[in-house]
């Protein structure tokens, strides 16, 4: 339990540095890593790691290979599109989650980080997503309710 609350109070401390400085200190990824090996200590496993992390590794390809093909030009994706502390926070949560629910957390995150700026912005206009930081509230969500979350979709 203790293992639990640590690992929200990370994921609420990168949410309010995202959120609020628009980039996230360093040291907070080794810390969401160790929680989230942490935590999925009984399941982890190096094949579930390999296919999570070449799951990444494909879509960031892709989105690079996309973005080169329309700008006509090499495109550093961290450079404008996506932020360096935006992939590290995905890799960091590579350990916490089977192959499958990987795929739904980085689905669902994205739908939501979405909808989360869409409402923040008629709040307050910004130019820039926070998305680790909202991709942390995703996490919260998931540990919070994971076991519920599991019996609701037992097949994955």
């Amino acid at each position: 339990m203790l293992i639990l609350i640590s690992f929200i109070a990370i994921l609420v401390l990168c949410f309010y540095q995202d959120v609020r400085f628009r980039g996230v200190h360093w040291f907070v990824f080794p810390l969401v890593l160790a929680g989230a090996i942490a935590l999925n200590w009984v399941n982890l496993n190096w094949t579930t790691i390999a296919y999570n992390t070449g799951f990444l590794t494909v879509l960031l390809l892709g989105l690079t290979l996309y973005l080169t093909a329309k700008e006509q030009r090499l495109v550093n994706i961290i450079k404008g599109y996506f932020s360096m502390g935006d992939i590290l926070f995905l890799v960091a949560m590579i350990p916490l989650f089977s192959f499958q629910w990987y795929i739904l957390f980085f689905t669902f995150g994205t739908i939501l980080t979405l909808v989360f700026h869409l409402i923040a912005a008629t709040i307050k206009p910004q130019k820039t997503i926070p998305y680790a930081g909202y991709m942390a509230l995703v996490g919260i969500a998931y540990v919070t309710f994971s076991d519920q979350l599991q019996n609701l979709i037992p097949s994955i």
